[in-house]
């Protein structure tokens, strides 16, 4: 068996999958606004913009959610390698009370 020396890459959350599907609607606002800039009317064009700076700082959030998940997974994997080592250290102290 191969033993890679690289932890394993931990799966998306289902947050970062909810601020990508938010980065389409911004993208979409902005293109919508650029397409109409003309047409639209300044509170228009202020609600659109606000509704992309909204849209932007919840993808932030969601983001940055995902990011300290993913490393507490990792801290806590960590933590398991570190619990195991020191119990197969302690295993031959073990065999010495035994007899």
């Amino acid at each position: 068996m191969i033993d890679s020396s690289r932890p394993a890459a931990a799966p998306q959350s289902p947050l970062a999958h909810t601020a990508l599907g938010l980065l389409l609607c911004a993208i979409a606002l902005i293109t919508l606004a650029l397409g109409f800039a003309d047409n639209l009317g300044t509170p228009a064009s202020l609600a659109l913009i606000g509704a992309e700076l909204l849209l932007v700082a919840a993808m932030g959030a969601l983001f940055s959610t995902a990011q300290a998940q993913s490393t507490a997974a990792a801290d806590a994997a960590e933590q398991k390698k570190r619990d195991e080592a020191t119990l197969d250290a302690l295993e031959p102290l073990r065999g010495g009370e035994q007899r």
